[in-house]
C-alpha cells in the first residue's frame, strides 16, 4: 500500500538526465542516479516494513508480500547492475592508461629519445646508461603487453555481465512494476 505509493513516487522524483559530452561522464551520472533511487526506496521499504511490523493485528496479503519480495530482488539486481557498469568503467580507464603508457614507452624506446634522456647525464659511461634505459623500457613494454589482454579479457568478461544485470534487471521491472501499478489501481 504504502510502499507502492513510494515506488510511484520514486518514478516521478527522477528527472530528464543531464548529459555531457564524454560517454564515460554520461554512464556514472546514470550509475549514481540508480544507486540514489536504489538507496531511496530500500530505505522506504524498510521505514514501512519497520512502521508496520510494530502494529498488531496488521499483515500483508500473500500477494503484497511478494510483491515486496519482487521489489526486493529488483533493487539487488539494479545494485548488481551499477557494480558491473562502475567496475567495466574502471577497466575501460585502465586499459586507456594502459594503452597510453605503452605508447610513451614505445616513443621512449627509439634510439633518439635515449640518446636525449642520457645527453644530460654528464658522465664517460653514457653506452651503459643508454642500455640500461633500454632495458627498463623494454622490461616496461613486456609488462604492458601482457597486462593488455588480460584487461581486455576482464572487460569482456564485464560487458557479458553487465548485459545479464540488465536483462533480468528489465525482465524484473517488466514483471513487478505493472503488478505494483495495478496494485496502486485497485486501492
Amino acid at each position: 500500500m504504502i510502499v507502492f505509493s513510494s515506488v510511484a513516487g520514486l518514478r516521478a522524483q527522477n528527472p530528464a538526465p543531464v548529459q555531457y559530452a564524454d560517454p564515460m561522464a554520461n554512464i556514472s551520472v546514470d550509475i549514481a542516479r540508480i544507486a540514489v533511487s536504489v538507496n531511496n526506496l530500500n530505505e522506504r521499504m524498510k521505514a514501512f516494513v519497520d512502521k508496520f511490523a510494530g502494529v498488531g493485528g496488521f499483515t500483508l496479503s500473500e500477494k503484497q508480500q511478494r510483491l515486496i519480495m519482487g521489489l526486493e530482488i529488483l533493487v539487488r539486481a539494479e545494485q548488481r547492475v551499477a557494480t558491473l557498469q562502475k567496475f567495466q568503467i574502471d577497466l575501460v580507464e585502465k586499459e586507456g592508461l594502459t594503452r597510453a603508457r605503452l605508447a610513451q614507452v614505445e616513443r621512449d624506446l627509439r634510439p633518439q629519445s635515449i640518446d636525449r634522456s642520457v645527453a644530460f647525464e654528464g658522465t664517460t659511461q653514457t653506452e651503459e646508461i643508454r642500455e640500461s634505459k633500454r632495458q627498463t623500457l623494454q622490461a616496461e613494454r613486456i609488462s604492458l603487453q601482457a597486462l593488455l589482454p588480460q584487461i581486455q579479457s576482464n572487460l569482456s568478461d564485464a560487458s557479458s555481465q553487465v548485459r545479464e544485470a540488465q536483462s533480468l534487471a528489465q525482465r524484473l521491472r517488466r514483471t513487478f512494476l505493472p503488478q505494483i501499478e495495478r496494485e496502486l489501481g485497485e486501492q
